[in-house]
């Protein structure tokens, strides 16, 4: 009995060093997983003033895949980009109700385009009073390839024929609100607020498919 503590005593050593190499591996993994994930998306393509964009897609609340009209002469099309659990999306949101709200009026489609599962996205749309009719959850991420998009959040403004006018990538600060409210108080006569309340923190969200949307920004 004496001499089968010792053994015992061993056979659970080298049960806990193989269950701690075990995790090391799978540490291992997972960083190289990340390393690859944030290298391919540093090199995804990142779309710009100029691109044409041939059709649009994207899965509606019922499930269904449902085509985008791009606009047609002497119309215009915002897209916004978002993910719900992305702090960058969440700190433009003010400033893109506003700004829709005021697009709308002038006769703009606004059209917002999730990453994130249908579930996950109708709560978002439900807490800031975003029309289902005018958004897309896109999981599959087949509007954003279709854009050509690398990242969220992204803001989009498409001209007739489906030609790309201008991009805003990435969180806005109080400049670039400014900014972006002036540019359409050229384009469509738009009255520019004398300021845009935006939020505090918050930069650029890299895109991740994520099965929750707290995992979908870096």
């Amino acid at each position: 009995m004496a001499g089968t503590q010792p053994k015992i005593r061993f056979s659970k050593v080298m049960e806990i060093l193989l269950w701690l190499a075990g995790l090391g591996v799978l540490a291992e993994n997972i960083f190289l997983f990340r390393q690859n994930r944030d290298l391919s998306e540093a090199l995804a393509p990142q779309i710009t003033a100029g691109t044409q964009l041939r059709m649009l897609a994207g899965i509606a609340f019922d499930g269904r895949l449902e085509p985008v009209a791009l606009p047609a002469a002497g119309s215009k099309l915002l897209i916004i980009a978002f993910s719900p659990g992305c702090p960058a999306c969440q700190a433009n949101q003010d400033g893109w109700m506003r700004l829709a709200s005021t697009l709308e009026q002038k006769g703009v489609r606004v059209l917002w385009v999730s990453r994130d599962p249908i579930e996950i996205t109708r709560d978002y749309c439900a807490k800031h009073d975003i029309r289902l009719s005018d958004t897309l959850a896109d999981p599959p991420y087949r509007t954003f390839a279709q854009l050509g998009l690398a990242r969220v959040p992204n803001t989009v403004l498409v001209g007739p024929e489906g030609r790309v006018e201008k991009v805003w990538v990435g969180r806005l600060d109080q400049a670039g609100w400014n900014a972006m409210f002036a540019y359409f108080g050229e384009r469509v006569g738009m009255v520019s607020p004398a300021r845009v309340e935006v939020g505090a923190r918050a930069t650029d969200c890299r895109s991740e498919l994520s099965q929750s949307s707290a995992k979908s920004c870096k």
